[in-house]
């Protein structure tokens, strides 16, 4: 059942309806399905409306994942970290998860987004110490090109996570009756 949900949901989307058409089209269908488990698999799906708004931020938060990728292969082999004669060397200098969730950023995953979001928030700490020591002369200039591609990555995906991937309001019905969910409008806030 689930399945067929999501897959109605992503033919209708794809078809550019709003996420609240979509919503009231798959309970009506599905009277089975609890509307907040509907609510919740859409929240995390784009609207066609919602992919066009915002493919610039996309595409933006795909170049500062590639460019935090190169930034982390270029150091060690501009700096002679690594001897490119060893077998495991260029296995080491692949960033494997920053390849994986730039895939799962490209393909809109709302969840991923929101967390690497956080994450990158979160790791970009490193940017205030990087800036300290450049004020006392110490500065690394690799570490600070990582920690603000990193804050930049991080800023990017919650602007995305926040107007795209919203969570539906839950209206509770005064008479007891069942809730209803509301999503925002894409792209108008």
């Amino acid at each position: 059942m689930s399945k067929a949900i999501r897959a109605k949901a992503k033919e209708l989307l794809g078809f550019g309806m709003s996420k609240q058409a979509v919503f009231e089209t798959l309970v009506m269908e599905h009277p089975e399905a609890r509307p907040k488990r509907i609510a919740e698999l859409l929240r995390y799906r784009p609207s066609q409306q919602a992919r066009e708004r915002y493919r610039t931020v996309h595409m933006a938060l795909m170049a500062a994942i590639a460019a935090s990728a190169a930034v982390r292969v270029l150091r060690p082999v501009l700096q002679d970290a690594i001897r490119m004669d060893q077998a495991t060397a260029y296995l080491s200098l692949v960033p494997i998860a920053s390849l994986l969730v730039g895939w799962s950023i490209y393909r809109w995953q709302g969840q991923v987004i929101e967390w690497v979001g956080w994450g990158n928030l979160l790791g970009a700490s490193g940017l205030l110490g990087a800036l300290k020591a450049v004020a006392k002369g110490q500065g690394d200039p690799w570490l600070i090109a990582g920690s603000a591609l990193t804050a930049l990555i991080g800023v990017l995906a919650l602007v995305l996570s926040q107007r795209v991937f919203a969570k539906p309001k839950e209206e509770k019905d005064p008479l007891g009756g069942p809730s209803r969910f509301v999503f925002p409008d894409e792209g108008m806030r």
